[in-house]
């Protein structure tokens, strides 16, 4: 590990001193690695301690990047403690998204009707937080004063920031920004690098260029996802009623037709057989529309409503519709459009989709211009899964072994039962929710249960009988909901606790549970994505460009879920507990090539004496 000046520890955990060396090498090679690295292994740590090092040196910004509020802190406690060692003078910006920086009453305002209502507010002169940093675009004396102290200081959480911001009645984000002009690391969401819109609106505040960045991607295997989910829109027949009540009432009474126009088109299209979706065409749905009205026209008619309506009551249903439309007429590949019939409370709807399948078109180019970086992952396997969808080039792929005692985990594949949709039914719910009881009955303590979907969990979870108290995870929870539901759940851990969720949902990644917070997890059954429209698409999709559709667009997918739910268990070098794989399925090749650290795995159906067993040590 050659001299990092700025390592935090005084000591190397295994595995750590050839991650750093791996990281000091690609940045030095000007590459992206890729890294499957486990719970444990320090990965914040030792990435930011080499590249803030090459940062300082070659004059390059770090960008931090995750999607998990709580990584934003354990960052910022790590360059507290990289400055305090190094005795260096570095500066450090966290940014979280605009809206949430906001001083301004925004509730319920998101997307671009937040970021037009910001505009317009700032634009008329009646936002005083913005107005008190800036004179005629210029920084103000003491706004100057406020980041030169921040500048001076310890980095400081965004939290800290804006309370500092609150007492001065400044822009947060606007101070934040002028900070970053100074900053050699930012901490911050995907979309500061990846979305156009806020790469641009930031590099240029920044005065910074694609190639001074070395980026880091926390928990990158949500990268893909979330680029996906950034790209794609829809339409559904309740903002198109939403938006009709809009225009009735803000006096739009001549777009009332044309709304009206569009919800026939909507209801044209959806004539469905067997299978409640279809693909829709790009022409087939701008002709329809295009028969009462020119479709560019109706486009700007409603943004241009839409901005009236945001300087009266902040959101307006108009300016969706027209994002929607704009979207639609792209010609670019690697998209799905069609129609399908959804539930909600309200009722059935309609809904029409366009829908990225290839998170690639965003991040290739950038991965391509970056000066250098490291994504990183518990769950980053495979780590070429990634370097595809992620269209990386230059590249290194690793995986690292867990850093913790492998006799601190017992790791079971189960092949007694399955969730198999051909083979779903009462006696089969009965047989796994017996050896679901027969496990918890056997491990002390808060145990936890993660299944495919919330209707399988129901169906197996009122078999299940033991000694614990069950939680059941709700679909739709508020982050206060979870923090009270983990609370009275961490409170059960000496009479024991059963928690029964979803893989992929609340509780199967970004929570800790460390030391005997949760004694076992059983994973019941695989979450395989439904094999809808949307799912055969980007199988095929994938089998076009890389020839490993299922591969890339269904098994390894559902293997991600379940190593992360799996993970929840052992956090610490100090954990002991059992994770099962209840499924024959985990037990074929090629779901049991993805199952991490292999060492120890055992495939039995003598899971009862092993489990008793591991915990009478």
């Amino acid at each position: 590990m050659q001299n990092n000046l700025f390592f935090p520890h005084d000591t190397v955990r295994d595995g750590q001193k050839e991650l750093v060396e791996d990281i000091q090498k690609v940045l030095a090679e000007k590459k992206i690695l890729l890294a499957h690295a486990p719970t444990g292994l320090g990965k914040t740590a030792s990435a930011l301690s080499v590249a803030l090092q090459v940062a300082l040196e070659q004059k390059k910004i770090v960008f931090f990047l995750t999607n998990r509020h709580t990584q934003h802190l354990i960052a910022i406690e790590t360059l507290k403690l990289m400055k305090e060692k190094s005795g260096k003078d570095f500066t450090v910006v966290d940014l979280i998204g605009k809206r949430w920086m906001c001083n301004q009453d925004v509730a319920n305002l998101f997307g671009n009707d937040f970021m037009e209502y910001c505009k317009s507010v700032v634009e008329r002169g009646e936002c005083e937080f913005y107005n008190n940093v800036y004179d005629q675009k210029k920084l103000k004396v003491e706004a100057k004063a406020v980041i030169e102290e921040l500048q001076r200081g310890t980095p400081k959480h965004t939290e800290e920031l804006m309370v500092r911001c609150q007492e001065q009645k400044m822009c947060s984000y606007e101070i934040a920004v002028s900070l970053a002009k100074k900053a050699t690391v930012l901490i911050g969401d995907y979309y500061y690098l990846f979305s156009p819109f806020v790469r641009n609106n930031i590099f240029g505040k920044m005065e910074k260029e694609m190639e001074d960045i070395i980026v880091i991607v926390d928990e990158g295997h949500n990268l893909p996802s979330r680029m996906t989910d950034m790209l794609s829109t829809t339409l559904n027949s309740l903002t198109l009623k939403n938006a009709l009540i809009e225009a009735k009432k803000f006096g739009f009474g001549g777009m009332i037709v044309w709304l009206q126009g569009l919800m026939n088109v909507l209801n044209t299209l959806a004539v469905f057989t067997e299978e409640r979706e279809k693909k829709v065409e790009r022409a087939e749905f701008m002709s329809l529309v295009t028969k009462f009205v020119d479709y560019d026209l109706f486009t700007n008619e409603l943004e241009m409503a839409a901005d009236d309506i945001r300087k009266k009551q902040r959101r307006s249903y108009l300016g969706g519709i027209a994002a929607f439309l704009d979207a639609w007429k792209s010609e670019e590949e690697g998209f799905v459009r069609y129609i399908e019939e959804r539930r909600s409370k309200f009722g059935p709807f309609i809904q029409l989709n366009y829908s990225c399948l290839d998170p690639a078109i965003v991040t290739r180019d950038i991965f391509k211009r970056v000066h250098a970086g490291v994504i990183m992952s518990g769950t980053l396997k495979p780590t070429f899964m990634f370097k595809d969808i992620l269209g990386i080039e230059k590249s290194v792929e690793k995986e690292y072994a867990s850093p913790f005692p492998p006799e601190n985990k017992l790791t079971l594949v189960v092949p007694e039962t399955t969730t198999k949709y051909t083979l779903r039914g009462e006696a089969m719910y009965q047989k796994i929710a017996g050896i679901c009881s027969e496990i918890a009955g056997l491990i002390p303590g808060n145990m936890a249960l993660f299944f495919p979907s919330y209707d399988l969990r129901d169906a197996i979870a009122q078999h299940i009988v033991c000694g614990k108290k069950a939680f059941l995870e709700k679909q739709e929870m508020s982050k206060e909901e979870k923090d009270a539901f983990l609370g009275m759940f961490k409170a059960e851990k000496d009479r024991g606790g059963l928690l029964l969720g979803v893989t992929g949902a609340n509780f199967a990644e970004g929570i800790d549970l460390p030391g005997d917070l949760l004694q076992g997890v059983v994973v019941v059954g695989l979450p395989l994505a439904k094999p809808d429209l949307k799912t055969r698409e980007i199988i095929s999709y994938y089998d076009k460009k890389f020839g490993k559709g299922w591969d890339y667009g269904y098994t390894y997918p559902a293997m991600s879920k379940c190593i992360q739910s799996a993970g929840r268990c052992i956090r610490s070098e100090t954990d002991r507990g059992a994770v099962v794989f209840l499924d024959e399925r985990f037990a074929w090749q090629r779901y049991y090539d993805c199952l991490p650290e292999r060492v120890g795995l055992r495939v039995t159906k003598e899971y009862g004496k092993l489990v008793k067993e591991f915990f009478a040590k």
